[in-house]
């Protein structure tokens, strides 16, 4: 989309003010086809590995919804989002058939309401875990979901130790689709991916 302009405070779009766009002092240009491109240019070279799209905050205020749409005309069939909220939303305006995983993993008690929507949390914490495993338990089924490894950022993830300790028997009732890290330190590389049992 070409001129759109930069998003106003909610008090001036609500009050039906519109700035003129020299007041406004930008102007945003959302070129879908450059995200495309940049997909298509990424994806060239995984060399068939599967390749995600971030749409948080609204796919960072370009509209998470419109961006997915584009990628998904690329092949992209994995979206990450912060927030359960997000992705509830984003589950709406796409519908069934792709993943969505919640970076942020779910708010206690949120389970059953991302297992409604088929999101998958991102697990970055043991009670996290523990929630997941009862949810897959009261479901009757596994439940898919991410494991997130901190491996030297401090942000967000489980501790190497406590995946390595978890890792023989703690996953069961989870499909585990992918282990992640955020900014993987070099000099700590992830050993325990291979034992994780499924």
């Amino acid at each position: 989309m070409t001129g759109t302009k930069a998003s106003l405070p909610q008090t001036t779009a609500t009050s039906g003010f519109m700035p003129s766009e020299t007041a406004a002092g930008a102007i945003l240009t959302i070129d879908l086809g450059a995200i495309r491109e940049n997909y298509r240019r990424l994806k060239a070279r995984l060399a068939g590995v599967r390749c995600a799209g971030v749409l948080k905050a609204d796919g960072y205020g370009l509209g998470a919804a419109r961006v997915a749409s584009a990628l998904m005309k690329e092949g992209c069939e994995i979206f990450f989002v912060a927030l359960l909220g997000e992705g509830i939303a984003l589950r709406k305006a796409l519908g069934p058939g792709h993943e969505i995983f919640v970076l942020n993993g779910l708010p206690p008690g949120s389970e059953p309401e991302a297992i409604a929507t088929g999101l998958h949390p991102v697990i970055n914490s043991t009670a996290q875990l523990r929630a997941w495993r009862e949810a897959a338990l009261a479901a009757g089924r596994k439940l898919p979901a991410a494991v997130q490894v901190d491996s030297g950022m401090s942000r967000l993830g489980m501790p190497t130790a406590d995946v390595e300790a978890l890792a023989a028997d703690a996953f069961g009732g989870i499909d585990i689709r992918l282990v992640m890290s955020h900014l993987a330190c070099a000099d700590e590389p992830l050993r325990f991916v291979g034992r994780i049992a499924r």
